[in-house]
């Protein structure tokens, strides 16, 4: 069966620009459900939708949702792409890997508004090494390349765990100035690295979101 799991993924909190404010700002991943809206009917348009690769178009009131890949068991497995309506004007866009309906392995996730995510995933989390794009006022597949949107767009390219940023990261912002070091649960922690737009290089000790120096 299709899972219709879909999450809409973690925003971060933004604050006036300035160097306090920037060696201060925080950091929030938590992860809203967004589940396809109800499901009134499935469709297999093209090919095999149980055990190969087709269409199928899944009836919602708010819109056509149109899956495109492969299938195994009747269920969303292998490389895929979803096209989800969020609205009758904005959609959600998924491509990459699924394992039995989850978005599992490599995938680009487009919100449909204004955030990109590029990396791997684990059961509908982002589990792994990824970057998080904010503030896109759109987006179109394949026109940038991830490297390119990393020294361009304002954001996070690290590692996951469960949704979370967590691990070794770096968040950087449209003007250029950068944190590179520890995440723990959203919150920077351990040791890192502040680099100013001014050129200015601060090290900095973070202990689960709070600045101690």
């Amino acid at each position: 069966m299709f899972s219709g799991r879909f999450d809409i993924l973690g925003r971060i909190k933004r604050f006036p620009s300035g160097m306090f404010v920037l060696t201060l700002i925080c950091f929030t991943g938590s992860v809203q459900g967004q589940p396809l809206p109800e499901i009134l009917d499935k469709q297999c348009v093209y090919g095999d939708c149980d055990n190969g690769r087709g269409t199928m178009e899944i009836k919602t009131p708010v819109g056509k949702a149109v899956y495109r890949g492969s299938f195994q068991d009747g269920e969303l497995h292998g490389y895929g792409r979803l096209e989800e309506p969020l609205s009758f004007v904005e959609k959600a866009i998924y491509v990459g890997n699924w394992v039995e309906g989850r978005r599992n392995g490599r995938g680009t996730y487009w919100d449909g508004k204004e955030d990109l995510y590029i990396g791997q995933w684990r059961d509908d989390k982002r589990h792994g090494r990824g970057s998080y794009f904010v503030g896109l006022m759109q987006w179109r597949e394949n026109e940038h390349s991830g490297f390119w949107l990393s020294q361009n767009i304002e954001n996070y390219t690290g590692e996951f765990v469960n949704d979370l940023y967590q691990g070794e990261g770096v968040y950087r912002w449209k003007n250029g100035s950068r944190y590179e070091g520890g995440f723990f649960a959203n919150d920077k922690h351990g040791f890192g690295t502040f680099y100013y737009s001014t050129g200015t290089v601060r090290e900095q000790l973070w202990d689960y979101g709070d600045f101690v120096r």
